[in-house]
């Protein structure tokens, strides 16, 4: 009799009807809030066209333009977080880039995947000028052979670093549609890990269309600044010091493949101008053990090891993110027994604290346009207070 029930029978699809109701209002915040969370995505397909630049002479016998295609996944950011809203709400992405590098077999690809952060220098709701800055890894399928390849002096191994310098200019003429022209300069090296290492530049115009699955969010506007984290500045009249740590190993180019150690050590005295900036002084020191073989060439009379070490003093910039940091160091040598690369040197790396003080640093060094090496390290910050009244 409960079957044949004509009430009962009434009864069941409104239930049916509510319990799916209920299902939908309590999926429905779930689901909002993803949308919310992806509105920002942008897929962004790129194409370049460039040449390599002949910085020797044996690179010459290389000139060609070829294309590159890019393929980036990246997020807009809308001041979630503190600094996004100060550096005018960057976007933050992953880039695969490949190209032909010429019309020559002795060159082959290049394959790279590397992170971004694209800085706006001026924009408004149609238009944007923006400043991209990437870092990451690259895969060239040809490298120096001194049987199969030896012609192509410029670079020694297949896995190098690679790094993306783009400036551009960005349209907006609908909500999931942006198209964008620009300058690009990618370059590709190891870093003197595996020599030879004259590394590859490549200057490209460049052009691409961006796309969104859903509306961009609106943006979160600065407003009274909250509690602020461990790893942001608070405005007190203070000197930052840095004590750090860097090692590296490289080849000198005529050694059969014997790599060299390289101990480095740093002092820093930095001065925050404010949120974004810092200025300061920085002191170094180090061992290479490949100058012995430098020195040689020149010096036939006997010296003491410890003249090996060179001690330099370097103006230093710093632009932080938070917890990460760009650092930027440009130095001259107060000593040191080799003076084949001159007396002037360059420092770009990237700083990231591990805790409140404890710091990792990644770092490239430089003497003029050629990379001396890539170094890894650790470091410690502390804080000394001073007062203007």
């Amino acid at each position: 009799m409960l079957l044949n029930n004509p009430e009962r029978n009434k009864v069941l699809p409104i239930r049916r009807l509510l319990l799916a109701l209920l299902t939908v209002l309590a999926v429905s915040p779930v689901f909002s809030q993803h949308r919310f969370q992806a509105a920002n995505l942008l897929f962004e397909p790129r194409v370049n066209y460039g040449f390599l630049i002949a910085h020797h002479i044996e690179m010459e016998r290389f000139n060609s333009h070829f294309p590159a295609f890019e393929f980036s996944v990246s997020q807009a950011t809308y001041g979630k977080k503190q600094w996004e809203s100060l550096y005018n709400y960057p976007v933050l992405g992953l880039t695969y880039y490949n190209a032909w590098l010429g019309n020559s077999r002795e060159l082959g690809q290049a394959h790279a995947l590397f992170p971004f952060i694209s800085f706006p220098l001026a924009k408004d709701n149609k238009h944007e000028l923006n400043f991209r800055l990437g870092a990451g890894l690259a895969y060239l399928t040809k490298k120096f052979d001194r049987l199969d390849n030896y012609k192509y002096n410029a670079i020694g191994s297949h896995l190098n670093a690679a790094v993306s310098l783009m400036a551009e200019y960005r349209w907006k003429p609908l909500h999931h549609l942006q198209l964008s022209a620009g300058v690009q300069l990618m370059h590709f090296s190891n870093g003197s890990t595996k020599t030879p290492n004259f590394g590859l530049n490549i200057p490209a115009l460049s052009a691409g269309a961006a796309f969104r699955l859903n509306k961009e969010n609106a943006y979160i506007r600065r407003r009274m600044r909250p509690s602020l984290t461990m790893y942001e500045f608070d405005g007190r009249e203070q000197i930052e010091i840095k004590i750090g740590t860097t090692f590296a190993y490289k080849e000198a180019g005529d050694t059969d493949g014997e790599k060299f150690r390289i101990y480095s050590g740093f002092l820093t005295a930095m001065k925050s101008l404010d949120y974004k900036h810092k200025l300061g002084l920085c002191f170094d020191l180090s061992w290479d053990g490949s100058d012995a073989l430098l020195v040689a060439r020149s010096n036939t009379e006997p010296y003491n090891p410890s003249e090996l070490t060179k001690p330099g003093v370097a103006a230093a910039y710093e632009l932080v993110l938070a917890r990460t940091s760009f650092h930027f160091n440009l130095g001259f040598y107060m000593g040191g027994k080799d003076k084949s690369e001159g007396m002037s040197y360059y420092k770009a790396g990237i700083h990231y604290l591990i805790h409140k003080n404890l710091f990792a640093n990644l770092t490239l060094k430089t003497h003029f346009a050629r990379a001396d090496y890539v170094g890894i390290g650790l470091g410690y910050r502390f804080n000394l207070g001073y007062y203007l009244k």
